[in-house]
């Protein structure tokens, strides 16, 4: 499927209009990326947050190291006058989405000279796939390890090519920052790199002296995050170590499975929805690539990285999407690998049917992603929406508590919140660990525990709430507001954005995808929202 080369820039503008989209309109759709990762960063910046058990210095098993980048980011635009929620987009579209865009396109151009057609249909598989929407924007370490495999992934093509040493070097050092300051379930993926350089060395293509680049590599980005995180929690920690041993090795009723655990069915059904009927291809594709003559090691190389991190996650019992963002890029290209070659079948035997199988493949994938990122947009951004309200209210006090009960998980973060104001929970029912404050990034916080127990000082009384972000979900705990948007007496409504009701009357394609208004009544259109409103206290309550 070759593209004349003024179209390859019409493509690109295109693969930029998505992932700026993802920016400005995609929710955050893991409560995960605000607690561990939006919070501490708005700490170390702001001086205020809510700290996670994860970050006690009794449990150590998240980095500030990683949230140094992100930090440099926010500091320089604290310093040029931007706002805190100017802040948050900024980190978004440049730190987030601004490193796949990097990242992405140095594969595409590595793609470009060794198949155009493979890395034409790389980055238009990239650029569609509501998986990337909102795995290229959110601030995870599963993100960042996406990112430094698709970077790894282009050198490592490079390196069949001209500069072997060289270019192996640089994917190692991408697979260690991911790996190192990123999630170290990523350093898997090396393995097969891991085989092909010391093949390489076997047969005197490298020098013995790559695995003593490759050990001085490794040995510095470890120094350098142990150093940072060190500093921030005043004592000698490595927290990768921490990570692995508390996911593999923890305790009864200690290790990630409390926190659920899902069927084997759970990827297969996210990764349809996610990429769908690119997910099929790309499957088929890691059994038929290394089979392809051409570029057959490289294909065996991304073939064999899948089947290691499928074989990884799907055998474990927590699952969580973001588990599988680190095989994004490696998916898009299985499939676009093996799309190339049946496109080319398809122009050698059946002549006539080339260009119209091109067209009803992308016209059939493009209309597909954009009604499920639109469908996606639709029905849960409104916490951006109402939160962008919370972060420009005035209020003169000395400080001011916004509060939550139900609804605490979708909470978007405190770059949203003015200087004088702080989040804090109200008791609604849930009996997990809520966070708490921080006060410190070394200080032992109190009554933090692994097992995810309820802890009351969590929580403060309703009577000590100024705002408060609701649904309208009636026999609610507290019932401040209900469906037909009557609230309290002692309340009264800021802002309102429509969110879907998950616990409403909800057609199974409603959910999955956007129909226009026109086609509902053919489908059995089926979809109930709910209100995600700010109220505001009508009596100030006495300033403490």
């Amino acid at each position: 499927m070759k593209l004349k080369s003024s179209f390859k820039y019409v493509m690109i503008i295109l693969y930029l209009a998505y992932r700026l989209y993802s920016g400005f309109y995609m929710f955050i759709s893991d409560c995960d990326e605000t607690f561990n990762y939006w919070e501490p960063l708005n700490f170390i910046l702001r001086g205020f947050g809510k700290q996670t058990w994860e970050y006690s210095p009794i449990y150590s098993i998240r980095s500030y190291a990683y949230l140094i980048p992100y930090y440099l980011i926010s500091i320089l635009s604290q310093l040029l006058g931007f706002t805190p929620l100017s802040i948050f987009y900024i980190v978004r579209i440049i730190g987030c989405i601004g490193f796949t865009i990097y990242a992405e396109l140095k594969l595409y151009f590595s793609l470009l000279n060794v198949d155009t057609n493979v890395g034409d249909l790389y980055l238009f598989l990239s650029a569609i796939s509501p998986g990337f929407t909102h795995a290229s924007v959110s601030l995870l370490p599963s993100s960042l390890a996406m990112q430094t495999t698709i970077l790894a992934t282009s050198y490592i093509l490079k390196s069949f090519k001209k500069e072997k040493g060289s270019n192996i070097l640089k994917a190692v050092f991408w697979l260690f920052i991911g790996g190192i300051l990123g999630w170290p379930f990523e350093l898997s993926l090396g393995i097969p790199i891991g085989i092909y350089t010391i093949v390489e060395i076997l047969n005197k293509k490298i020098s013995w002296g790559m695995l003593v680049k490759i050990s001085a590599i490794l040995f510095s980005i470890c120094s350098v995050v142990t150093i940072i995180d060190s500093y921030y929690l005043k004592k000698l920690v490595f927290i990768p170590v921490n990570i692995v041993l508390y996911n593999v090795f923890g305790g009864e009723g200690e290790g990630p499975e409390i926190f659920g655990i899902e069927p084997f069915s759970y990827y297969i059904h996210n990764l349809l929805l996610n990429f769908h009927i690119i997910f099929p291809i790309s499957i088929v594709g890691i059994f038929i690539n290394p089979l392809i003559t051409n570029h057959r090691s490289f294909n065996l190389i991304i073939s064999s990285q899948l089947l290691i991190w499928i074989g990884i996650f799907f055998s474990q019992p927590h699952k969580e999407e973001r588990f599988i963002y680190p095989i994004y890029g490696l998916l898009t290209l299985s499939a676009s690998i093996f799309l190339s070659k049946a496109f080319k079948i398809i122009r050698t035997v059946f002549r006539r049917l080339y260009y119209p199988s091109i067209f009803i493949f992308i016209v059939t994938t493009m209309l597909i992603s954009n009604l499920r990122i639109y469908n996606l947009v639709q029905n849960y951004s409104a916490p951006l929406k109402t939160f962008a309200t919370v972060s420009n209210i005035e209020d003169s006090r000395r400080q001011v508590h916004l509060c939550m009960g139900k609804e605490w998980y979708h909470y978007t973060n405190s770059f949203f919140l003015p200087d004088n104001m702080r989040l804090q929970f109200v008791n609604s029912g849930f009996d997990g660990l809520l966070p708490g404050d921080f006060q410190s990034s070394y200080e032992i916080p109190p009554n933090m525990n692994n097992k995810n127990q309820f802890e009351s000082d969590k929580v403060i009384a309703l009577n000590q709430c100024d705002y408060f972000v609701d649904n309208s979900q009636d026999q609610s705990q507290p019932q401040l507001l209900n469906s037909k948007l009557k609230t309290d007496h002692d309340w009264e409504i800021i802002d309102c954005h429509k969110i879907l009701n998950p616990n409403g009357n909800n057609g199974l394609m409603a959910k999955l995808i956007y129909i226009p208004e026109f086609l509902r009544g053919f489908v059995g259109y089926r979809l109930e929202f709910m209100n995600f409103c700010l109220l505001k206290r009508k009596i100030d309550r006495e300033v403490l």
